[in-house]
This record gives C-alpha cells, sequence and structure tokens, in this order.
C-alpha cells in the first residue's frame, strides 16, 4: 500500500474512534435492535479489578479514593451496551442500554458479589423490532419515583413511571436540538436547582464550548460548557450540596481511551454562563477503565459521597463492563 494511502487509512480509522465510535455505532443504528421479549432473570459475574493491575495497593486517584470496581459479564447476549446509570437509595442499581433494554440489580459495594437479583426487560411493550436509532438512549436520572431517559439519534426525552409507563416528556419540547449531529445527542443530563441541565456530546464552537441546556418548567435558556481538549461529557450527577460532576471521556486510536471526572460548583450554573470546573480525577492506562458512560453518586450520612461508575462496551469483546466505585473526597 502507498504511503500516502496508509496514512489516509490511519486518519479515517482516527476520527472513527475520535468519535467515540461513530462509524460503527452508524453502521448498526439502520438495523432492528436485539431487544428483549420480556424480563428475565440473568446471572452476573462480577469479577474484582484493582486501579492498577501492577500495584493493586493504589488507590489514590486525584480528589477521589478507589473503593472497589469489577468487570461484569451475564448469561445474556444483551447485557453490556450501558451508557445511562442510576443507584436508587434502597441500593437497587438500575442502568439502560443503548439498544432499548433495562438493566437492575440490587448493589451493595461492600459485598463479595456486589450484584444480586438481577434481571433485565425491555425499554417499552412496544420495543421489539424497533431500530436501534429509535432506542438510542443515552443518560437516564432519578424523576420522581421513576425516571427521565434521554435518546440521541431521535433527540427527545422521555419519563418513565414506576410501573413502566413511558410517556413524552414535557422537557423536550422546550429544547432545540437543531445543529445536534444523529450521533451527539443528548448525552449528559442531572437536575440543578430544580431545573433540568443538559449537554450534547460533541459540537464545540469556535472558543471551544458545547452549548447546553437550562431547563425550567416553561422555557429553556442556554448554558455553556467548555470540556477538556479532545474530551467528550458521557453523564452528569448531582451532589447534595448542589455541585455537579461531569464525567468525560477521550478515545483516541493512538493513546486509547482515558475519562475525567470535573465538579462544578452550584453557584457557577446559571443561564447564559460557561461552565469548566474543576478536575475531580482522571483514569487512563495503565490504571482501570473503559468508555466510561455511565454516572451516579451515593450519599453517605456523615461520609464522603460515593461516585459510582460504569463502561459501555459497545457489544465488543475487545471491551469491558466495567463498575467503578470512588470516594469523592472534599474539594
Amino acid at each position: 500500500m502507498p504511503s500516502h494511502a496508509k496514512k489516509l487509512l490511519v486518519l479515517v480509522l482516527s476520527a472513527a474512534l475520535i468519535t467515540g465510535f461513530g462509524v460503527y455505532e452508524h453502521i448498526r443504528s439502520n438495523k432492528p435492535s436485539d431487544v428483549l421479549a420480556t424480563e428475565i432473570a440473568v446471572a452476573v459475574t462480577a469479577r474484582p479489578v484493582p486501579l492498577l493491575e501492577s500495584d493493586p495497593t493504589q488507590r489514590t486517584v486525584g480528589n477521589a479514593t478507589y473503593v472497589a470496581g469489577w468487570a461484569l459479564t451475564a448469561d445474556s447476549v444483551n447485557f453490556g451496551g450501558f451508557s445511562g446509570l442510576v443507584v436508587r437509595p434502597d441500593g437497587r442499581l438500575v442502568a439502560v442500554s443503548d439498544r432499548g433494554d433495562w438493566f437492575g440489580a440490587h448493589f451493595d459495594p461492600t459485598a463479595a458479589m456486589p450484584l444480586t437479583a438481577a434481571k433485565m426487560r425491555p425499554f417499552s411493550d412496544d420495543a421489539q423490532g424497533k431500530s436501534k436509532a429509535a432506542l438510542d438512549s443515552e443518560s437516564v436520572i432519578t424523576e420522581g419515583d421513576g425516571f427521565l431517559v434521554s435518546f440521541e439519534g431521535q433527540h427527545r426525552l422521555v419519563h418513565v413511571a414506576a410501573d413502566g409507563t413511558v410517556m413524552p416528556s414535557p422537557y423536550t419540547a422546550l429544547m432545540d436540538f437543531t445543529g445536534v449531529a444523529n450521533n451527539s445527542g443528548l448525552e449528559a443530563i442531572t437536575f440543578a436547582d430544580g431545573k433540568l441541565l443538559g449537554f450534547p456530546e460533541r459540537g464545540v464552537d469556535e472558543l471551544g464550548r458545547l452549548r447546553g441546556w437550562l431547563v425550567g418548567h416553561d422555557a429553556s435558556e442556554t448554558i455553556y460548557f467548555k470540556p477538556p481538549r479532545n474530551y467528550s461529557p458521557t453523564d452528569a450527577a448531582t451532589l447534595k450540596n448542589g455541585d455537579v460532576l461531569i464525567l468525560l471521556r477521550r478515545y483516541s486510536l493512538f493513546d486509547g481511551v482515558s475519562a475525567k471526572l470535573v465538579r462544578i460548583p452550584a453557584a457557577e450554573i446559571r443561564a447564559g454562563a460557561t461552565l469548566v470546573g474543576g478536575e475531580v480525577m482522571h483514569l487512563e492506562p495503565p490504571q482501570t477503565v473503559d468508555n466510561m458512560e455511565g454516572l451516579d453518586v451515593i450519599e453517605r450520612p456523615g461520609q464522603t459521597p460515593l461516585v459510582v461508575m460504569i463502561s459501555d462496551d459497545n457489544f465488543r469483546k475487545s471491551q469491558r463492563t466495567l463498575l467503578l466505585v470512588f470516594a469523592l473526597e472534599s474539594p
């Protein structure tokens, strides 16, 4: 192969990987989803993983302490692809996949078997046979007794009631998705001081900012986030004091995958602001990390909050579903 052709091939592959497996996602988005038809029990295997394989005693990363982590597998071809994560106060962990399946289990980060009573079910009663583009969920947060879920491809938010009933969310009508690419949708959402805060995955302007949304009950206002260079937000969560954590991912053909967590002070979250925040942690090889996409926080009375992350393995054998837990130290 001529040298110029090799260079062109490397550039093409790099572009695909840097955009979060964009080419792969686009190809399979046109195929019907292999979603579940009914709820099933799944047997989950959780293999403990250290923060650093070469030194299992290493536990400090940035402004956080590594508590525990596991590489997850299960006896279901539908297991994986998790882009959103919620941990309920009662210990129930809920994740949603980008194929349109729910995963739920009781979660105890101190137990030898952290996930028990695990089940999977379709996103909705009519999910069977729908394309991935219609079920490509990216983030899930608690809303009342149910959940608020964001989708890309067909950009929208839906409310899912406690009984599984899916209803359109009024937030969608208040948000302008003009200019947001199909594979760069509403990747990170959380509630901040009673308003919905959301950011797309990609699309920075000439100042390096992502245009986001700060949505109340009857209006949406513009807010910006300036991510670290070559990083994209993949999820967000709000601490009890109002500060917001944003999870970010970078994927490079040459450098592999890495992740960052930044903290935005509550006082800075207002319409028109450009949010930057301070870095809480940075994960990169040889540390344990993959395509980290789901984030939630467990508040503990009298103790530092726990940050829980899950990775999206894109249903690839070369990737893993990692569930990582960190104790967040004071800023």
